[in-house]
């Protein structure tokens, strides 16, 4: 199961026609103990939105970059956690903006879908996701008139619980 939210938003907010509702209040539908279908499967949340207001001024570096098996008895029935195997990919780390480009879309979303593209059918998701965090850490800087706004930086965060490797 894969859920994409583009929208504005807060830190633990996602911004609807209606309002704001709670991310939580939204991904608890799918914990096991609210759907059974979806028990002990990838529960997958693709959230591009702001988490708050701060900017990531960037930081110089010194150099540039480089161009399970539960053992049972008789009875193979065990209880998995009810948050167990859901992964959250945020555009943003906590507390921040999250940055666009008017013409091209989101940072976050230009980089999903560029590594999706070229890694896809190869890479486990953690690794595409790794690989995203480096293409917005390194690729984009914002650009702005008003020097509030300019040569800001993003780093996009992963929140993992998934249980399993995950190809597609």
């Amino acid at each position: 199961f894969a859920c994409i939210l583009l929208s504005h938003g807060e830190e633990g907010l996602i911004y609807g026609t209606d309002g704001p509702m709670a991310i939580k209040s939204l991904t608890a539908l799918f914990r096991g103990d609210k759907c059974k279908s979806l028990i002990g499967k990838p529960k997958l949340f693709f959230i591009q939105a702001c988490r708050g207001s701060e900017f990531d001024e960037g930081i110089q570096t010194d150099s540039g970059p480089a161009n399970e098996t539960l053992e049972t008895d008789a009875n193979p029935r065990y209880k998995i956690p009810v948050e167990a195997d859901f992964l959250f990919a945020y555009s943003t780390v906590p507390g921040y903006y999250s940055w666009r480009n008017p013409g091209r879309g989101s940072w976050f979303v230009q980089s999903l879908c560029s590594v999706l593209n070229e890694h896809g059918k190869q890479l486990e998701i953690m690794q595409i996701l790794t690989r995203v965090n480096y293409v917005v850490a390194t690729n984009f800087e914002s650009q702005s008139d008003d020097p509030r706004f300019s040569e800001k930086k993003q780093i996009p965060c992963v929140v993992s619980m998934l249980t399993k490797e995950l190809y597609f």
